[in-house]
């Protein structure tokens, strides 16, 4: 069973967005929500460094309502990220096999979340940053106790070698080329399924 939790990308431009109606007392968690969507569909398609009026733009709202609810492109990707890890932890926790269904969504979320790779898995002291890796590291802690438990992993697997798999995983694929990435992923996944897979 394939498990996605990107959306399909809709093939509107910004410029092509209709008009925003009148969300009334609810503008504002709408506005952020839609603010994070169009975040991840403008990550994927344009990368980390795409303007965040363009953002903006396609969450039909005006820049001065974005940086309300995020203070900068960090703050922002970790709002997507964030998203992501919670749908990513649902999904673990409803697989016969954790640690690759783990694997496997993070890989699809790399291009998405490549703006804040480097403040999860390098040294990074941000809010934002210490928040992600906690966050991360109750999730690995998760998927180590659930592949233990249905035998996906081998015994001698702790959960800091799942953490460090992590980095060696997603630090390479955020700076790849999209046209390398799949090549790299799948390149990346036999050495770490070859070292902590069961035979």
């Amino acid at each position: 069973m394939s498990i996605s939790v990107t959306p399909q990308r809709s093939g509107a431009s910004p410029e092509q967005v209709p008009a925003k109606p009148n969300r009334g007392p609810l503008a504002g968690p709408m506005n952020r929500q839609a603010l994070i969507e169009a975040a991840r569909e403008e990550f994927i398609s344009e990368g980390a460094q795409v303007p965040l009026s363009r953002i903006a733009k396609r969450a039909r709202v005006g820049q001065g309502t974005l940086y309300r609810h995020f203070a900068d492109r960090a703050d922002l990707a970790t709002a997507v990220f964030e998203q992501n890890l919670h749908q990513v932890e649902e999904a673990v926790s409803a697989s016969a096999t954790p640690y690759r269904t783990f694997f496997d969504l993070l890989t699809a979320q790399v291009s998405e979340a490549s703006v804040i790779i480097e403040l999860v898995a390098g040294e990074d002291s941000t809010p934002q940053a210490g928040r992600l890796r906690g966050q991360v590291g109750r999730l690995v802690r998760q998927v180590h106790e659930a592949a233990r438990t249905s035998g996906e992993l081998k015994e001698e697997v702790e959960t800091r070698d799942l953490q460090a798999a992590v980095s060696m995983l997603c630090l390479p694929l955020a700076k790849a080329q999209a046209v390398q990435r799949e090549e790299e992923a799948y390149r990346i996944r036999r050495i770490l399924d070859a070292w902590f897979l069961r035979g």
